[in-house]
């Protein structure tokens, strides 16, 4: 196989030309709810209920949902922060048709 860019011959299995740096081959497929989630994860495992505001204020908040901060303040209090990690780590199976998500409250 050759490089698109520079020409030159590259191994067939290749995703990056090794001379040039070019992609020859497209990047992994990784859709916008992956990447919110992930986002929505990393904020509240580090940074817990003021990740939990943030989400709240941006366009992170998933529709018709609000991520409760209050409940990531005292109850990581309570339980010695296991709700935030527990409630972190299911933002990545956070499903808004779903009637009750980690985490999460829905809107009135």
């Amino acid at each position: 196989m050759y490089c698109s860019k520079c020409g030159k011959e590259i191994h067939d299995d290749a995703e990056i030309c090794v001379h040039c740096g070019c992609r020859v081959k497209p990047a992994p497929f990784i859709s916008s709810a992956d990447e919110t989630k992930l986002a929505r994860f990393l904020l509240t495992f580090f940074l817990g209920f003021i990740g939990s505001i943030i989400i709240n204020h941006t366009s992170l908040k998933p529709n018709g949902w609000k991520s409760r901060t209050l409940a990531y303040f005292f109850l990581g209090i309570i339980t010695f922060e296991i709700y935030p990690l527990v409630a972190s780590i299911c933002n990545f199976s956070f499903d808004e048709n779903k009637p009750s998500n980690i985490g999460y409250e829905k809107e009135q």
